[in-house]
């Protein structure tokens, strides 16, 4: 009898140990997507309401209108829209967004564009770095441009002095390549077709 409840003990102690072992993953998981980190970049996937690969039917249609007036498709098939959302252009600690840009591709959010004031660079800057941790490259030391990238989107932080204007642009990697393969595909029709034409 004694031995028997050893072995049950063993066999409980057993059962805690493996589960602990499989849990620890999990937890050093979820303490990796706090703020500070790509991998929040990776898990929020754009700011607010406003996720990349998400339908843009699914928000509030009044906050919508085409950016600049022009609701003509880009050469790539896609469609640019401001967001009109007060609480998204506050970004906190007295810095404010100018306007948020949407492009998107059958009716999927492709990028979202943050635009802001010059003078405003170093706290846009300040608040990715303290949300999304260090910058994994800089292209060109001597200009002002700051990539967070992950395997699922990135991130460009880029300030135009002359126009004393910056931008931030989330991108969906995913979207960017559904939209290049469907490019190539329209080529390759267009020049079978023509090609058709000649016999």
């Amino acid at each position: 009898m004694k031995i028997h409840h050893n072995s049950s003990v063993s066999g409980l102690l057993s059962l805690v140990l493996s589960a602990i072992i499989c849990l620890s993953p999990s937890f050093g998981w979820s303490q990796s997507l706090k703020a500070g980190s790509v991998e929040y970049l990776k898990q929020s996937n754009g700011i607010g309401n406003l996720l990349l690969g998400s339908s843009i039917t699914e928000l509030p249609s009044q906050n919508l209108s085409y950016l600049d007036g022009d609701s003509s498709m880009d050469p790539d098939s896609c469609l640019k829209y401001q967001y009109h959302d007060e609480n998204l252009l506050a970004l906190g600690d007295s810095l404010s967004l100018d306007a948020i840009g949407l492009r998107t591709y059958r009716d999927k959010i492709v990028n979202i564009y943050l635009f802001f004031k010059i003078k405003d660079a170093y706290k846009v800057l300040s608040n990715f770095l303290d949300a999304y941790g260090p910058f994994t490259s800089r292209p060109d030391a001597y200009a002002d441009i700051y990539n967070w990238d992950t395997s699922r989107l990135s991130l460009t932080l880029r300030y135009e002095v002359k126009a004393d204007l910056g931008v931030a642009i989330f991108t969906s990697k995913e979207l960017e390549n559904v939209i290049a393969a469907d490019k190539t595909n329209r080529i390759a029709k267009a020049s079978t077709q023509s090609l058709s034409a000649l016999y």
